[in-house]
């Protein structure tokens, strides 16, 4: 192992720092370099987003509640820290999802038979989808998923299925989100076999290889937050927020904290959201500052309820719901977090989880409390029936929310990157930039840690 430790600076503890430093940790033992690292959280926990509350044995997560992931990175990962054992995966029967249209509740198609009888859409509709095989063609620049999907299964299937998965997924909207950049698997499948519905009856077998499930730990997702935490160990400094960041004549970085101490390092990993990793970036290369802020996102709010089962009129069946656009549900989605895990509320109650705001939504942060639980009253009485009220309730919000690849979002990520390659020993980490699901996080924290490393120079021989 070299003698001279290579000095790595990773500003942010949410899931993205916290792997990409444990990444950056791996990758110098195995290429025998000497690390020194050092992990800075402005705030008095690790996590970011992810963040799991367990009381009266509900476990309610105010972020992400699951991974959706085989083998891999992710499964590398959670073998590495040992926790095997935490896991737990999603009930079978929790598989059917919904979708609030026309003031009711439908199971959403999962197969071409089960879409004839999808009444949200009409007859026309819903034979215009099973007639892309004979309708399907290539393009060869980027689109929004919306006009992507309007091509392949018509426009009255685009806004009612794929405009309900973007809110859903991102809290955005189809018409601005780029196809490339927040599904590029829709687009491998356009390229490799012209039609969607050909590509998904021959991909059948690959995703039976992948063997991809719907899991988490038995805690929540804070057991894999802790783990990396103590992994880390000395290495993480919570409360401590850098100011500023500087280069010097050596191509190295200083790094000022909110105290005014500063400290040097070799290389520094973003791991923020765009625009405070853009306030820092700016003095250093206005342009790659420019491109972070340009990155939009939409504000989340999370309400949580927990409810005797004998108070909710109707059974809540499945997965949960997603609001289609257009409706008048003030919510995005409402998730039945006790049917996909039940371990996650007592026996004899439900635990819901309503998801607001997204790009529709730019007023959330003004919303009090209140209005937030108002609000997840109301769909799930318009979903289910309310017959008595919740026993508990919890309310948060993510003020930078889900960030928005939106067309021309691969265009400035190509642009930023090679400024930050300019610079030389930058990188970015995080959901703003290859994917926003928690197992593509860790999966990027994989090519981050590569990156670290191939811009190191090679010790030199004795």
């Amino acid at each position: 192992m070299s003698d001279a430790p290579w000095h790595v600076a990773v500003l942010g503890a949410g899931l993205a720092g916290l792997s990409a430093a444990h990444a950056i940790r791996r990758h110098a033992l195995e290429r025998g370099r000497a690390v020194e690292l050092a992990v800075w959280e402005g705030n008095d926990r690790p996590g970011g987003q992810l963040r799991t509350t367990v009381e009266d044995r509900f476990v309610v997560e105010w972020g992400a509640n699951a991974f959706r992931t085989g083998v891999g990175p992710v499964a590398d990962l959670v073998a590495r820290l040992g926790l095997q054992g935490e896991q737990v995966h999603a009930d079978p029967a929790a598989n059917r999802r919904y979708v609030f249209h026309g003031g009711g509740l439908h199971l959403l198609p999962g197969d071409p038979m089960s879409l004839l009888n999808f009444t949200p859409m009409s007859v026309q509709g819903r034979l215009r989808v099973m007639a892309e095989p004979f309708l399907a063609e290539r393009v060869d620049h980027d689109e929004s998923v919306h006009d992507y999907a309007a091509r392949h299964i018509g426009a009255e299937a685009a806004e009612v299925l794929l405009g309900t998965m973007v809110r859903g997924v991102y809290g955005g909207d189809a018409h601005q989100l780029s196809v490339d950049a927040a599904f590029p698997v829709m687009r491998e499948m356009e390229r490799d076999h012209r039609s969607l519905v050909i590509a998904g009856i021959a991909g059948m077998k690959d995703r039976m290889r992948e063997r991809k499930t719907t899991w988490s730990f038995r805690g929540g997702m804070t057991v894999l937050i802790d783990a990396l935490a103590a992994d880390l160990g000395d290495a993480l400094h919570l409360g401590r927020r850098a100011r500023s960041l500087t280069r010097d004549a050596a191509g190295g970085y200083h790094l000022e904290a909110a105290d005014g101490t500063n400290e040097r390092f070799d290389a520094v990993v973003l791991a923020l959201p765009p625009r405070p990793a853009a306030d820092l970036l700016s003095a250093l290369d206005r342009e790659a500052g420019d491109d972070l802020r340009a990155i939009p996102s939409g504000p989340i709010g999370m309400a949580a309820l927990a409810f005797e089962r004998s108070a909710l009129r109707a059974a809540p069946d499945g997965f949960g719901f997603l609001v289609a656009p257009g409706e008048d549900l003030p919510v995005l989605g409402v998730l039945i977090e006790s049917n996909v895990f039940p371990h996650r509320a007592p026996e004899g109650h439900v635990l819901l989880r309503a998801i607001q705001g997204g790009v529709a939504r730019p007023d959330l942060d003004d919303l009090g409390d209140e209005a937030l639980l108002s609000a997840a009253i109301d769909a799930i009485d318009r979903a289910w029936g309310i017959a008595a009220p919740p026993v508990r309730t919890w309310v948060g919000r993510q003020q930078r929310g889900i960030p928005q690849y939106v067309l021309g979002h691969l265009e400035r990520l190509e642009r930023l990157e090679g400024r930050l390659r300019l610079l030389g020993g930058l990188h970015v980490a995080g959901n703003a930039y290859r994917g926003i699901a928690v197992g593509k996080i860790v999966e990027d924290a994989e090519h981050v840690a590569a990156a670290v490393w191939d811009e190191v120079p090679a010790p030199a021989v004795a």
